[in-house]
């Protein structure tokens, strides 16, 4: 008797033995070691410097929207406000000196009714700009619109996609005179209705 209540005795200290007594939490095992991920860093990218790095989209000219009020018009940096120009205009959202070339024309509330361009400089994604030919024009854009009156009783073409616009003016150029070696002398873009690719007065 006295055998077996050894045994049993050696038995439990050896089973007390065996279990897990304390021990540090970064070498249990049963604890997920995890390692903190490099945080990936965001790709920038530098602001345009000029007119030569915007890019006509419909609707757009660079990163600024046909539609967007003179508030985040503003934020985009690309506008000075309330600028005085010839005669007593005021014009409430004016481009910065450095963007030459691009005009924008606003409505009574001080928000975008149209973005222009008026000389070389910005391009549409196809490489379209002030300069190109009526077949660079029909070449870029498939489901280009016939030739309308526009302008000033002039000539133009308009690349649309859901409502947003690029119209393309051509000079002097009618409807009735207009040909494949015409050039594009005024871009304008907006939101939905179509450009009147005219310019006048403040």
């Amino acid at each position: 008797m006295k055998r077996m209540l050894g045994t049993i005795v050696v038995l439990v200290l050896f089973t007390a033995g065996c279990g897990s007594g304390p021990t540090s939490e970064g070498n249990d095992p049963t604890v997920e070691q995890t390692s903190a991920s490099p945080e990936a860093t965001p790709e920038t990218t530098a602001p345009p410097a000029d007119s030569s790095d915007l890019v006509v989209t419909p609707g757009k000219v660079g990163d600024v929207k046909a539609g967007m009020t003179k508030e985040e018009a503003l934020a985009t940096g690309f506008f000075d406000a309330d600028v005085e120009g010839v005669e007593g205009c005021t014009f409430p959202l004016q481009w910065k000196k450095q963007f030459e070339g691009v005009d924008v024309l606003t409505r009574e509330d001080g928000s975008i009714g149209s973005l222009g361009v008026t000389k070389g400089g910005p391009v549409t994604a196809e490489g379209i700009g002030v300069g190109s030919t009526l077949a660079d024009v029909k070449a870029a854009y498939l489901e280009l619109s016939a030739v309308k009156e526009a302008g000033f009783d002039q000539a133009g073409v308009f690349h649309t996609v859901g409502d947003d616009h690029i119209g393309f003016l051509f000079g002097e150029a009618t409807p009735a005179s207009i040909t494949d070696s015409s050039k594009v002398s005024f871009m304008e873009v907006t939101s939905g209705k179509l450009p009147e690719l005219m310019r006048s007065g403040c």
